[in-house]
Order: structure tokens, then sequence, then C-alpha cells
């Protein structure tokens, strides 16, 4: 009777044991999903805060484009203005020599061959309204040249603090890409934990099943095969625009650049080698994610497609890969289209 009393209570104590340790595991498994989630939230604020700053940086960079033709047109404008300056002083200082140099004649001779003292007057008077209009083209020239070199000064300090945003923005922006690297890694490795605790709590419950000898559940998991369309188009233009893209791998990335000569930024890539190939696009990233034939998934993306971002775009190169210049500090490089922490918004096709 002892025993049978001692084994049913061995038995009670070992299925509350049990009953315990899965309470236990269900509760970290939910507390790990509600840590998660907030870690989700968190990350999908920091994106939305990267998204904004690359809508910033690329309204930036038509800014830079604009100042950069601006700043020519007036460094254009100050030198014809100086150098007709330097002409017109160089014609003044001949009608004065020839004027008051001449060695046939002195000054004395001047007033003894007024016949009276009305031509001499008339002479002064001549002589005086030549150098008055010589004074006055002068300091007419000299304002011009003033004013151009005043207009130069101030797109060169709309240039600097246009530089200064840009660095700030392009700073934030590298920084928030370093911390939804770090979030994503946590979510990730929350993700394992949850594995870990789901897999404590099915056992703690298969083990409190078999301890009262109940049937198990059975769960039933669903597997959900994608497949993916492979893109075959192998046009000469895609070619084309693949191959130049490749051609500049390693030139710096620069703010409102568009050119090899200045290096670029991601959307001056993209127009610079579409603008060489024939190919009209937007100067922005904006407007390049809203031109051209729209394809609806990154599997029908062909290479010389435009992979687009929130504020960002890339040449796609095939097998999920694509060129594109990143931010300031970095050079043209490739990526995985996956691997910039943020949501393809759109993919665009030219050729």
């Amino acid at each position: 009777m002892r025993k049978r009393v001692f084994k049913t209570f061995a038995a009670t104590l070992l299925i509350t044991s049990l009953a315990a340790s899965a309470v236990f595991a269900d509760d970290d498994v939910t507390s790990l999903k509600n840590q998660k989630s907030q870690a989700e939230s968190t990350l999908d604020d920091l994106k939305n805060q990267l998204a904004y700053v690359l809508v910033q940086i690329d309204e930036l960079e038509q800014q830079a484009a604009d100042l950069t033709e601006e700043k020519e047109e007036v460094n254009q404008q100050l030198a014809e203005a100086e150098e007709k300056l330097a002409q017109q002083y160089d014609d003044m200082k001949l009608r004065i020599k020839y004027m008051y140099e001449d060695q046939s004649a002195t000054i004395s001779d001047v007033f003894l061959s007024s016949a009276d003292m009305s031509e001499l007057l008339n002479k002064t008077n001549y002589l005086q309204s030549v150098y008055t209009y010589d004074r006055e083209q002068l300091d007419e020239m000299a304002a011009t040249a003033q004013a151009v070199a005043d207009l130069k000064a101030e797109v060169e300090e709309k240039e600097e603090a246009l530089a200064q945003t840009s660095q700030e923005l392009t700073d934030k922006q590298a920084s928030l890409y370093t911390t939804i690297e770090e979030q994503e890694a946590s979510i990730e490795n929350y993700d394992q934990l949850i594995a870990d605790a789901t897999e404590k709590a099915a056992a703690a419950a298969a083990a409190r099943a078999a301890a009262s000898a109940k049937k198990s559940t059975t769960t039933t998991t669903t597997t959900t095969t994608t497949t993916t369309v492979t893109a075959n188009n192998n046009s000469s233009v895609a070619n084309q625009i693949v191959s130049m893209a490749y051609s500049y791998i390693g030139y710096s990335y620069v703010s409102g650049g568009a050119s090899p000569s200045t290096g670029f930024d991601c959307s001056g890539l993209i127009y610079y080698i579409f603008n060489q190939l024939g190919i009209s696009v937007s100067r922005t990233s904006s407007g390049q994610a809203s031109g051209g034939t729209k394809i609806s998934s990154i599997s029908e993306a062909q290479p010389g497609d435009i992979i687009c971002y929130p504020g960002h775009v890339g040449i796609y190169i095939g097998n999920n890969m694509m060129i594109h210049a990143p931010v300031p500090g970095k050079k043209v490089c490739t990526i995985n289209v996956y691997g910039l922490g943020m949501s393809i918004t759109s993919i665009r096709r030219y050729w």
C-alpha cells in the first residue's frame, strides 16, 4: 500500500514538474517573440529614417548638379568681364599716351597754339570729356567685375553649405546602415533563440504527455515552394550598360558627381552611362525610379535594369547583384540587391 502511494505521489510530482517546465518554456517563447516584435518595430523606424535621409540626399544631388552649372556660368561671366576691363584699361592708357606724351609738342605749345581763350577752353574741355568717358567706362567695368566676383563668392558659399549638409546626411546615412545591420543581426539572433525555446517547449510538452499517458499532438508543417523565373534577355544595349558599369568600379563617390572626371553619386553613375549610350534618363534617383518600363519583380529583372530604393539606385548585373555608387568615402562597387538594409521600391527598364 505504501509503495503504491509513493509511486502515485512520485508520478504526480513528475507530471507537475514537467507541466511547470512547459509553462516556463512557453513563457520564454512568448517573451522572446515580444522582444523580437519590438526589435522589428525599431528596425522599421530606422528604415523609415533612412528612407527620409535618402530622399534628402536625392534632392541634394539635383541641387549640387544645378549649382555646378551655375558656377560654370558665373566663372565664364567673370572671365569675360575681366577681359573686357583689361582691354578698356589698355585703350585708355593708349589714348593718354597720345594726348599727354606726344614728344613733338609740349603743354606750352598747346597753350601757345591756341588762337584765343575759347579755343584753349575747347581743347581743355575735349581732353576732360575723353578722360571722364574713360573713367566712367572703367568704373562701370570694375563694378561689373565686382558684381560677378560677388556672385561667384555667393555660389561658392552655397556650394560649401551644400557640401556640409551633404556630408551630415551621408554620415547619418552610414550610421543608419550600421545600426540597421546590427538590428537585423539582433532579430536573426531572436529567431534562433525562439527556435531553441520552441524546441524546449515542445520537448517539455512531449515529456508531459508521455508521463501522463496522453497522446501527443501532431503538428503539420506546410512548405511553400517559390519558383524563380530566370531572365534570358541578352540584348546588346543591356550588355553595353553592364559593361560600362563594370568599367567604373573603383571610381569615388562624389555628391552631385556625374562623370568619370569628377566621380559619381548613385543617380549620376546611371545618368552618365545611359546618356553615353543615347538613353535619356532623369538626373535624380527619384526621377529614374518613375521612368522607363516597370518590371514586376526581381525574378524578372535582367542585366541593365535599374534597381530602385528610397533615394537610391543601382544597375542590375544578374544573380541578385548590382553595381552602385554607395556613400561618400566609398567607391563604385558591386553589392547584393538585398544588402542595403532597405526594400526595393521599383525595377525600371530603359533599353
